[in-house]
């Protein structure tokens, strides 16, 4: 389960850093409302929030060897060092 949401939230996270979409609340509510994402978890970045943005950098570099999909992007790290989230 932890090797599948690194890959959501990576591409989620991709997806906002990319412009895809313009904020976090309207990549979640995609996912919530497009794919049937648990509601109550709020959505991939609601998340990754939750979870830290330095743990979850962590838990990516475990299956970072799987391919790109599961590597953290740089802009990702620095907003991890600089303990930022996506929601505020």
């Amino acid at each position: 389960m932890q090797r599948m949401m690194v890959a959501m939230c990576m591409e989620t996270i991709r997806c906002l850093e990319d412009g895809i979409v313009s904020t976090a609340i309207e990549a979640d509510m995609g996912l919530v409302l497009g794919i049937g994402f648990p509601p109550f978890r709020g959505g991939a970045l609601r998340y990754v929030d939750s979870l830290g943005l330095s743990q979850f950098c962590e838990i990516a570099d475990k299956y970072a060897g799987l391919g790109e999909l599961y590597q953290p992007t740089a802009k990702l790290r620095d907003m991890a060092s600089a303990n930022e989230t996506f929601y505020s």
